[in-house]
């Protein structure tokens, strides 16, 4: 079975389906198969991918904004899909696990929600397992799982979990940006390898280390105006003695060490007022702009993450800047934008 299934790899016919972040589906077609060159994606929606892939399945770990990964048994298109029918298509053929030893139990999901079925139901799908594999059931504490999905676009999937990436929100400070957002951040900026970056509120330093693991440019300006957040970041190993970056307490609204002119790219997640007092907050956004204004060079890139969309977009309009691209997400629970905004360097001095 393991040389079978072995085989089955190498000839490029492993499919896989894997979960990300809402909304950055545009990100990730581009990205996964730069990051992995042979991939082929066949589908993508809306936080979640299916693809084929030819190489080593632990090379999908590697993958930072996944969330769970499933080897593929089988999928469905189309409308009026069900659990039942769903099960019995399975049932009726015979199945290869990726993970063939340990324990295992059944789940059904819609919508992204787990569903109860029917008993009977559940049990035909964990007979199917039970006889295609060494797998033993455990339905309280697994070590594998087989997930049956329905997803509102019409596409349905049977597979085995994995991967399954665990959210340590408490290892994460009030207001630290996930490093897989940090990441897409990162990568929907469409970096340059000549890029000059700046990041002028790079708080706990989410944005600068993905940068400076996983990207090419030419320099990074990092800076806070919380001393402690720049002492600490100072120490991460990725930013320890890096010669491309250039990390200081500075003020936003004063960046005095950037000469004019000078920076192609500001990527950065400004306070959003939730988690400290800014005042106003499209006045503390217009003199953030009139900050980076001068300091962009001509068609200079703004990458802005903010849960304050509105007031961001009115500010925006009122600058006669252009947003070029924006998506919607979810950051620790609330409805945010990530927008793409072209400099025109129409502000006055």
């Amino acid at each position: 079975w393991i040389l079978v299934l072995e085989i089955y790899i190498l000839l490029g016919m492993a499919e896989y389906v894997s979960s990300f972040i809402t909304g950055f589906q545009d990100v990730v077609k581009k990205d996964l198969v730069q990051r992995l060159p042979s991939c082929k994606i066949i589908s993508i929606y809306d936080g979640l991918v299916h693809y084929q892939y030819a190489g080593n399945s632990r090379d999908l770990e590697k993958i930072i904004y996944f969330n769970n990964t499933f080897f593929v048994l089988k999928t469905w298109k189309g409308k009026g899909l069900n659990f039942p029918s769903m099960v019995g298509a399975v049932s009726s053929e015979k199945k290869y696990y990726l993970i063939n030893k340990g324990t295992f139990r059944v789940r059904f999901s819609q919508e992204n929600q787990f569903a109860k079925v029917d008993k009977n139901i559940a049990r035909r799908a964990e007979e199917t397992v039970l006889q295609n594999s060494r797998l033993t059931l455990d339905r309280l504490s697994p070590t594998t799982e087989i997930w049956y999905s329905i997803r509102r676009e019409g596409f349905a999937f049977c597979g085995q979990l994995i991967t399954k990436r665990e959210f340590t929100e408490k290892n994460l400070n009030k207001g630290e940006l996930r490093p897989e957002i940090a990441y897409l951040i990162s990568s929907f900026a469409d970096i340059q390898k000549d890029d000059v970056i700046l990041e002028p509120f790079c708080g706990y330093g989410s944005i600068p280390v993905q940068l400076v693991k996983k990207f090419h440019f030419s320099k990074l300006y990092a800076s806070d105006i919380d001393n402690e957040k720049i002492s600490m970041n100072s120490q991460k190993k990725q930013l320890k003695n890096n010669p491309c970056l250039d990390l200081r307490q500075a003020d936003a609204f004063n960046l005095s060490h950037i000469e004019d002119k000078s920076i192609n790219l500001v990527i950065t997640d400004p306070p959003w007022g939730f988690y400290e007092d800014i005042g106003d907050v499209k006045t503390f956004y217009k003199k953030m702009f009139a900050s980076f204004d001068r300091i962009l060079k001509d068609e200079g890139r703004m990458v802005i993450l903010s849960a304050r969309k509105e007031e961001l977009e009115e500010v925006i309009s009122e600058l006669g800047y252009k947003i070029e691209a924006c998506l919607h997400t979810l950051v620790n629970g609330k409805k945010a934008g990530l927008y793409k905004i072209i400099c025109t360097n129409t502000l006055e001095s």
